[in-house]
């Protein structure tokens, strides 16, 4: 039997593939691809804001909700650049 040196967590462990997915595809060229990027950077974004209520950490809930908005207004952002 294989055992992990880590326990996975639902909640962290998507949160942090979606937040590092999101980092490279903002890094992209395609406008599309960095929206793709920005949606990742939401939805991991709200997995840690949850994450910090669950473990009653405001300092995770306070930084992460602050991403979030940030993510949020990069979304927007790449958003009103897409061609009509």
């Amino acid at each position: 039997m294989i055992t992990l040196p880590f326990v996975f967590d639902p909640l962290q462990g998507p949160a942090v593939v979606l937040g590092m997915a999101g980092a490279v595809l903002v890094a992209a060229q395609s406008e599309g691809i960095r929206r793709i990027g920005f949606g990742c950077w939401i939805l991991g974004n709200i997995l840690w804001v949850i994450t910090g209520f669950v473990h009653q950490n405001v300092y995770l809930t306070v930084m992460f909700g602050f991403y979030w908005l940030t993510a949020v207004w990069g979304w927007k952002n790449n958003r009103d650049q897409l061609p009509s």
